[in-house]
């Protein structure tokens, strides 16, 4: 956005430390501080800012080139994860670069780097074809049977399987992410559409239609349990917004339920994002890459590809029957 940054400058005791020019960074640029998008950019940029003073034994941005970030890269990809001791996804380091690359940009545009911009010619870590994540159609009949028997089997008052199916069936119908799910709030539930989705980073997308299935679903779930109170559309019991964890649990117990007569090798291994994949993946295959990009609500067909793009088998298949 373009703000007059004259007078939010660093004071000129300031200015000679990366640390200040970061934090103005993340006032103008970036947003609300209590959202996930600046809670993750700030820890990206802590990161790098860690790096940089233990290697140049300095807080000076003059000191900031294309070696030290590209030492940065090195370091991110050796780096394991603290949550689960595994390395860095590709993924994972491209937005790390990503946060840098627009604060470094953003800052050598109101104060020039005297090495020339300091992520110049550093690139971003290859992405491996990702393999298919989604759901037959048969794990998805599975699924849909477990919801409809969980509202029959669970009756206690602390179980919640219409809202749990109502869940399920909007995830896999709008390809909706589980922070936007979870996000929806009362208001924005107009029968057909969600009004005004939070989408990944600042995106809003005006509507999200609902298909009949997830909406008669949704429509059930506000009629017989959550009824037209303000607040979260999907709510705990006592009516607070659910967490990540809660949606994922949920989504647990329908899998639970499907997989109770399955044998090991059909096991059906459910989490929010892999309805996101099948919906996508379904929605390309009938329809074309332009709309699963806009049900995706991607600005750009460049990720859409990695939802939906065929696997090596897929394409072998497909090369063996094309003539």
């Amino acid at each position: 956005m373009d703000v007059d940054t004259a007078q939010l400058m660093p004071a000129t005791t300031d200015r000679k430390s990366l640390l200040a020019w970061f934090n103005l960074y993340m006032s103008v640029e970036v947003g609300e501080p209590e959202s996930n998008t600046f809670k993750a950019k700030a820890g990206d940029l802590e990161r790098f800012l860690n790096y940089f003073r233990l290697t140049m034994r300095s807080d000076d941005p003059d000191l900031w080139t294309v070696s030290t970030s590209k030492g940065f890269m090195t370091q991110l990809l050796r780096a394991k994860s603290e949550r689960t001791g595994e390395k860095l996804a590709p993924s994972t380091v491209n937005r790390m670069l990503a946060t840098l690359r627009n604060a470094a940009r953003w800052i050598h545009r109101h104060r020039p780097f005297p090495a020339g911009f300091p992520l110049e010619r550093v690139k971003d870590v290859q992405l491996s074809e990702p393999s298919w994540k989604g759901l037959s159609d048969t794990d998805i009949t599975r699924l849909k049977a477990a919801a409809d028997q969980l509202l029959v089997i669970q009756t206690r008052s602390m179980q919640q399987p219409v809202r749990d199916q109502a869940m399920l069936l909007v995830l896999l119908d709008t390809a909706l992410r589980a922070s936007e799910l979870i996000g929806l709030d009362f208001s924005q539930y107009e029968g057909k559409h969600f009004r005004n989705v939070k989408r990944k980073g600042n995106n809003v997308t005006s509507l999200v239609f609902i298909p009949q299935d997830a909406r008669e679903a949704v429509d059930r779930y506000i009629k017989e349990i959550r009824g037209s109170a303000p607040g979260p559309l999907f709510q705990s019991r006592t009516g607070r917004a659910l967490a990540p964890q809660n949606l994922a649990e949920a989504l647990q117990r329908v899998a639970a339920q499907a997989n109770a007569r399955l044998a090991d090798g059909e096991q059906i291994h459910l989490h929010p994002h892999v309805l996101r994949h099948t919906a996508l993946r379904k929605m390309a295959e009938k329809k074309g890459i332009r709309f699963a990009q806009q049900m995706a609500g991607h600005a750009s067909t460049k990720y859409i590809w990695r939802y939906v793009r065929p696997s090596e088998d897929e394409m072998e298949r497909a090369m063996e029957e094309l003539f």
